[in-house]
């Protein structure tokens, strides 16, 4: 339904509620009298009409933009105002349709009062009815506003963190590649090939919202394979992937920023190096992924701007029930937990009779 339909449903329907509440106390005391209702029936319609024009002054003239201090001197002039005019339409009119007014000075202050007065009433609820109105379509439009900016700040980071490849990993992975191409040639160019690959993958995240885990794993082995050539046997990776998750959803880059940031804080600091565990499984219609470190948590870590944005980019896609924590899982191992509802469609594909648990060879 229009706003204008709208506006004219409920003008139509809560005047009508007001003549039938005046009916019934009138017929209370007088009884029925059709003179009344002709009076009542016109006085509806010049309500309807003014209460209309109303509208207009304060659309035209930005009265719901005002603070309260200055649009309350405003509205109680208008409501005063439309109250004496009505009270000067209905005390001849009365003199005229109603008769046991006959012998009732209408034109004293007492009655004059009285009338202004019933008819304040009405026209002050029907302008509390307006604002309020107003107050809370403007509250909600300002809600979507927010959320709309806040969405598009949050795909405007995520577009940024997806976009860009980590200078240093750049750095150190041809380095590598440099190394290895006198060393061992076959070995060089396939790394160039899970260079290539890596980078593919980042050029084209911000052109998708979701790749399949499988799609993804795929770049966090060339990530992985590359920095095996970098830290050789300080860093071991274990890989414990249901077959069934292999299908469901996932941002992409989202696990190779965490797997990133699992080396970073967690092999490249010991000298002895340490590991990296990725685990994958579909539990009651939701995907939950852990990649676990060595290492401690330290509070930089978990604060820092891409895990931020990776509870940012779960909740902006899937709604709040996907979850990110990073924690202090065992004395020295960190782990980041994702979890992500799979819709219908994706979870009658799973088929959790089989898992798949190995040690990932690189290099």
């Amino acid at each position: 339904m229009s706003r204008t339909k709208l506006y004219w449903t409920l003008q139509i329907f809560g005047w009508s509620a007001w003549l039938a509440n005046e009916a019934l106390i009138y017929a209370n005391n007088y009884g029925w009298s059709l003179d009344w209702f002709v009076a009542a029936d016109l006085n509806v319609v010049i309500a309807i009409v003014m209460t209309n024009n109303f509208r207009k002054v304060i659309k035209k003239y930005g009265w719901v933009e005002l603070p309260i201090e200055m649009v309350m001197p405003r509205i109680l002039l208008a409501v005063g105002s439309m109250s004496i005019f009505m009270a000067l339409v209905n005390i001849p009119l009365d003199s005229y349709l109603l008769k046991e007014h006959e012998e009732a000075n209408l034109w004293s202050f007492f009655f004059i009062l009285q009338y202004i007065f019933s008819w304040a009433k009405p026209l002050m609820i029907w302008t509390l009815f307006y604002y309020a109105s107003h107050y809370f379509e403007r509250k909600s439009e300002v809600e979507v506003d927010k959320i709309r900016l806040e969405s598009s700040v949050k795909e405007t980071e995520s577009k940024v963190l997806r976009a860009q490849m980590n200078p240093h990993f750049m750095f150190n992975a041809l380095n590598s590649i440099r190394a290895l191409i006198l060393e061992d040639p076959d070995k060089a160019q396939k790394a160039v090939t899970q260079l290539s690959n890596i980078l593919r993958s980042s050029l084209l995240a911000d052109r998708r919202k979701t790749v399949s885990l499988s799609e993804e794993l795929r770049t966090v082995e060339d990530y992985l394979a590359l920095e095996k050539i970098r830290y050789e046997e300080r860093l071991q990776v274990r890989k414990n992937i249901y077959p069934e998750s292999l299908t469901v959803q996932v941002p992409p880059m989202l696990l190779q920023t965490l797997v990133e940031n699992a080396i970073k804080h967690g092999v490249s600091k010991p000298v002895k190096g340490g590991f990296v565990s990725l685990e994958a499984q579909v539990i009651d219609k939701v995907l939950l992924m852990t990649i676990s470190n060595t290492g401690v948590l330290e509070s930089t870590e978990s604060e820092g701007f891409g895990l931020q944005n990776t509870a940012h980019r779960l909740e902006l896609l899937f709604g709040p029930e996907s979850k990110f924590k990073i924690f202090q899982s065992a004395k020295e191992v960190v782990t980041a937990e994702i979890t992500i509802p799979i819709p219908q469609i994706e979870s009658e594909k799973a088929n959790p009779l089989t898992k798949i648990t190995n040690l990932v060879k690189v290099g």
